[in-house]
């Protein structure tokens, strides 16, 4: 561990040590992937029941007793090929970031005792009430960074293999231009039916779903900014037409573009892609 100062206390700390987002999900294999958006904090995913896949480019499986922490603007979803549940934080704050940052550099994965011991911090903060327990909320979100800083490990080596992370990595990067899985294994000089053989043992998922929640992912980022027009989107996100877009967004997610939008508008910047052929 690095001898970095950490600073003490300040007097204001429920403004330096904020958890925006603390939920529990259940998943199916047959429930839609969730789906985690880039932001300016911390996230951290710990698994209490079941095995799930961890998509974008990390290409890492994560297990029951295991929890692993992203720095701020990383982009991923989950999968599964089992009923379980994780709990997903995502933390900020000039603190927060101070220490997280510094965590990450040692690694990003808790396991074993060191899991329990962050279990057991949100345990605890699930037991009081932010709105009228603030510093008590405050110094129990210090006590779960301050374990995340002391015992992160690293794992050096990627459960995927070479071919599906070469494809997650092409469908992450060029989800703008791809229309199908032809010209993807194509690129990967490899059997349309070995890619997706492949790629579902090890994901959970068909190249074409992934390339699809990828689609989807982006297109809520474009929908919660609520300055683009639908038929906009659609080309940004690879769908060939904005009518199509529709008809997938609302498969995927049950709900309308519109209602997305009407439910989750913010005031997020856009992002284009690159190079955007119209």
């Amino acid at each position: 561990m690095s001898n970095t100062t950490i600073p003490p206390l300040p007097i204001s700390i429920e403004q330096q040590l904020k958890l925006n987002t603390l939920l529990y999900k259940e998943m199916k294999p047959t429930s839609p992937s969730f789906l985690v958006p880039s932001s300016n904090g911390f996230s951290l995913i710990l698994v209490e029941e079941g095995h799930f896949f961890l998509s974008s480019p990390y290409g890492y499986e994560i297990k029951k007793e295991q929890a692993i922490l992203f720095s701020p603007l990383s982009s991923f979803s989950l999968t599964t090929k089992q009923e379980g549940g994780f709990y997903f934080l995502c933390f900020d704050g000039d603190l927060t970031h101070k220490l997280l940052t510094e965590t990450i550099k040692n690694g990003n994965f808790f396991l074993g005792d060191h899991y329990y011991t962050l279990k057991k911090d949100l345990k605890h903060l699930l037991t009081l009430d932010p709105s009228t327990q603030s510093d008590a909320f405050a110094i129990d979100i210090f006590s779960l960074l301050m374990h995340m800083y002391h015992h992160s490990t690293s794992l050096s080596k990627p459960m995927y293999p070479p071919i599906v992370m070469s494809a997650i990595q092409i469908m992450e990067e060029n989800y703008t231009y791809l229309y199908g899985i032809e010209e993807l294994a194509e690129h990967l000089e490899v059997s349309k039916n070995h890619l997706i053989r492949t790629f579902g043992e090890h994901v959970g998922m068909s190249p074409l779903q992934y390339l699809t929640s990828v689609k989807i992912k982006h297109a809520k980022n474009f929908l919660e900014i609520g300055e683009t027009s639908m038929e906009v989107i659609a080309v940004s996100c690879g769908f060939s037409s904005a009518d199509y877009f529709r008809k997938v967004f609302k498969k995927e997610t049950g709900m309308s573009p519109k209602q997305f939008q009407k439910d989750n508008h913010s005031n997020k910047k856009a992002h284009y892609p690159d190079e955007l052929y119209l």
